[in-house]
Order: structure tokens, then C-alpha cells, then sequence
């Protein structure tokens, strides 16, 4: 805890992590903000002692380091930068492909924000940590949390479940509550919400938690080592956004570490329609995302082939959140269909020869029409961050373990009382 401090983006206040969970907000009386994590390094220093992501220990905000980790495979590309007409195209790929050493066994990059999150739960903590997710993030907590024995409860909507799996035995600390019904990932997040207020839970508190921002900022650090210096843009899908807003972060210790540049690293973040609320307010030149119809954000998301891009209360509007990030680097957001995102996963695997997770696909096409209108020149240097694939090759290896739930919530459970009931049964039943 001594290497970080945490500072509010809104009144700008310096706060020190507190003895139990996470700090997750100031208590200041201001509009919601950020915190974000100030390190004690000002410059980045990858160390040889610790494994994967960890590497880059100095500039995460965590209180002990796993014996393993992964880091995103990071490569510069021919076959497609040819394809697209670009001359300095690097790919950061998040998922599983031992060829390239990428080892993300649930192929997905939500495992960096699992790892630093988990690394960041107090030694002492005796509380489990409570955790919402469309799918990624869910499996991602589910396979770190149970190899290293952290106790949480994953939320996910009914939806999800199918996607659900790890490729190790789940520990008996780590329960999968299900969602029924037609419930999507706000009604996930509210859920857990309600669990994380009973006594002996915590709330891991999703984009505010900084551990999970910095742990997916990590892709850009491991790329500047490949490049040398800041890319000119970066390329990814969001759903809440997250990942964009962690390399914006990122980007801005790395200018002020004077060696990799100080050029403004424009951001490039895709949306699948027809669920594109962020999208739709940037291009209308919205600080705000306007009012959402419930029953059309619900029939919209049913029809995007990425269905992890689906928070109907991304982090668009508070201080340091995904408007400030565009802003700040004069970025810009996209549109893609169903069909454009097919074929560009198609168009990956046959040039690259690994299959990339839909949300990835998605960055793909994005990219593409980055490039078709111009945005993004030939000799500009590009970061496509591939936030997963690889679900072929683990595939073939025959490691995939399909979860059942451990819980099972209605939508009538979703009150306090509600909650505290089930989970109260809950735990009668697992004490028998």
C-alpha cells in the first residue's frame, strides 16, 4: 500500500487505500468522480521478480503478488496490417494462444483486471468479495479466484450461464449466482449490489475499482515495451468502457514519464449496434447519455452478436470517466453490425490463424472503418488491443469445465430482504 496513493478527480483529495476491501469513492460532496491511483515510481520500471503483469508491480495498486500470471501476447502485425494498408500495426492479444504466448485460459483479458483486483484484497480480509459480470469478467474472477483460493460470489444474468466455464476445479470459496429470467448485466450489477450489503460481503465496486483499470492498462505497458514509444491510436470495443479508459490513464503516467513520447494517444472505441448509447452520445456531441426506454435498451441488447458490450450505466459521465477520456484525447467512436463483426473475426482467423472473441471482432471492424475514413492514416502507428480469442485452440485441448450455479436468484429475490433470505438459506444448505 506504501507505493500508491489515491486521488480524486473531482476535488482532487489524496487518500490512502483503506485496512479492509477497497476504496472505491471520495466522501467529498461533489458530482461522482474517479479515484485513480498516483504511484511512488514516476517512471516505468518492469521488474525480473515477479511473474506476468506483475512485472509491472510499481505501477499497480496492489498489496501482494501471486506466484503466476499471465500478460497479454503483444506482436507487430504483417498479413493484416497489409490487408488494412497500415505500415506500423501492433496487435495486443488477451486470450489464449500458446504459439504467441497468450495463456488467458477463459481467452479473455478481463484475467489482468482479476488478478490485480484479487491482488489488491487485503491479506487480513476475512469478507467475501462480491463481483457482477456479462460473461468475461465473471469467468475471469471464477478461474483466478480458484486458483488462488480468494473467496467471492460471481453475478451474472441468466444469459450468460451457458458461456460460463473455467479450465480448473472451482474452490469451494467461489459461488456462481445466477440471475433467471430475461435479466441483463445492470440487473446483475443491482443484484450484487444488494449481496454485497450483507454482513461477511464487499462490493469489488467495478470501474471504480482502480486495481481493475490499471490491471487492464497493463496492455498498453506491455505494448510500449514492444514499440518503443506511445501508439498514435488505440483501437477497442467497450461495453462499460473500462478498458478505454484505463489506457487513457495509462497513456498519461507514460507522458509524464518523458520516454515514450508526448503525443496524446487517440483513442478508437467500437460499439456493436444496435446497443451503441456511448456511440450515440459522443457522435451527438453529449456529455451526458440521455434517458434510456428500458424495454428498447433490453430488445437492442438481445440483438448484438458481442453481447459482453451491453451496460445499460456504462461510466460515460462521471469525472475521469469515458467522456473525459475521449475528450482529453481527441478520440472518436464506432458503429459496427453484427455482419461486419462476423466477417471481420473471419477475416483475423484466416490472415493471423487464431479466432478472436466477438468483442474483439467488433474492435476489428472498428478499426476498419478507422482506416476507411481516413482517421487513421497509413504510416500512423496503431495498437489493436484483441481483448479475446483462442475458445478454438482451449477447445482443443479439452480443458473447458461448464458451471452450474451455486445460486439461483428471481427477480422477486432482488430486494434486501430478499436477498438476505436466500443467501441465508444458502448457506444452511452448504453448512449441511
Amino acid at each position: 500500500m506504501d507505493h500508491y496513493t489515491l486521488r480524486c478527480l473531482g476535488c482532487g483529495q489524496c487518500h490512502a487505500d483503506v485496512a479492509e476491501g477497497f476504496l472505491l469513492s471520495c466522501d467529498a460532496d461533489h458530482r461522482p468522480a474517479f479515484l485513480r491511483a498516483e504511484y511512488e515510481a514516476r517512471e516505468l520500471a518492469p521488474g525480473t521478480d515477479h511473474p506476468g503483469i506483475f512485472r509491472y508491480a510499481d505501477w499497480l495498486p496492489v498489496r501482494k503478488v501471486p506466484l503466476a500470471a499471465g500478460m497479454p501476447a503483444v506482436f507487430r502485425s504483417q498479413t493484416l496490417a497489409d490487408r488494412l494498408g497500415l505500415e506500423h500495426l501492433v496487435i495486443a492479444f488477451s486470450g489464449y494462444w500458446p504459439e504467441k504466448g497468450a495463456t488467458f485460459e477463459t481467452c479473455s483479458f478481463k484475467e489482468l483486471e482479476a488478478l490485480t483486483v484479487t491482488a489488491r484484497v487485503p491479506e487480513a480480509e476475512g469478507r467475501t468479495m462480491v463481483v457482477s459480470s456479462a460473461g468475461n469478467t465473471g469467468m475471469a474472477f471464477l478461474q483466478v479466484c480458484s486458483e488462488l483460493g480468494v473467496p467471492v460470489v460471481v453475478v451474472v444474468p441468466q444469459t450468460a450461464l451457458p458461456g460460463m466455464w473455467i479450465t480448473n476445479q472451482k474452490h469451494p470459496a467461489v459461488t456462481l449466482a445466477v440471475l433467471s429470467g430475461q435479466a441483463d448485466y445492470l440487473d446483475a450489477i443491482q443484484l450484487a449490489n444488494l449481496i454485497a450489503q450483507q454482513d461477511g460481503y464487499f462490493a469489488e465496486g467495478g470501474a471504480k475499482n482502480v486495481a481493475r483499470r490499471d490491471g487492464m492498462g497493463t496492455v498498453l505497458l506491455s505494448a510500449v515495451e514492444v514499440m518503443g514509444v506511445l501508439p498514435h491510436h488505440y483501437v477497442q470495443a467497450i461495453g462499460s468502457g473500462t478498458g478505454g479508459i484505463a489506457a487513457w490513464e495509462m497513456s498519461q503516467r507514460l507522458i509524464a514519464d518523458g520516454r515514450y513520447g508526448d503525443q496524446r494517444m487517440r483513442l478508437h472505441l467500437v460499439q456493436n449496434a444496435p446497443f451503441a448509447i456511448m456511440a450515440d452520445a459522443w457522435q451527438d456531441g453529449a456529455a451526458e447519455l440521455p434517458p434510456l426506454d428500458e424495454a428498447d435498451a433490453r430488445n437492442r441488447i438481445s440483438r448484438v452478436y458481442a453481447g459482453v458490450l451491453s451496460n445499460r450505466q456504462p461510466p460515460y459521465a462521471i469525472t475521469g470517466g469515458v467522456y473525459d477520456a475521449l475528450k482529453d484525447s481527441g478520440g472518436f467512436t464506432y458503429q459496427v453490425t453484427n455482419e461486419d463483426a462476423i466477417r471481420a473475426a473471419e477475416l483475423f482467423e484466416t490472415l493471423e490463424g487464431c479466432d478472436l472473441h466477438p468483442a474483439a471482432a467488433v474492435a476489428l471492424a472498428g478499426l476498419q472503418q478507422a482506416v476507411a475514413s481516413g482517421r487513421i492514416k497509413s504510416r500512423d502507428s496503431v495498437l489493436f488491443n484483441a481483448t479475446g480469442g483462442g475458445i478454438k485452440k482451449i477447445e482443443a485441448a479439452g480443458c473447458r469445465l461448464r458451471l452450474e450455479p451455486d445460486i439461483v436468484f428471481s427477480k422477486g429475490d432482488a430486494t434486501l430482504a430478499g436477498v438476505a433470505a436466500k443467501m441465508a438459506e444458502f448457506h444452511r444448505v452448504r453448512s449441511r
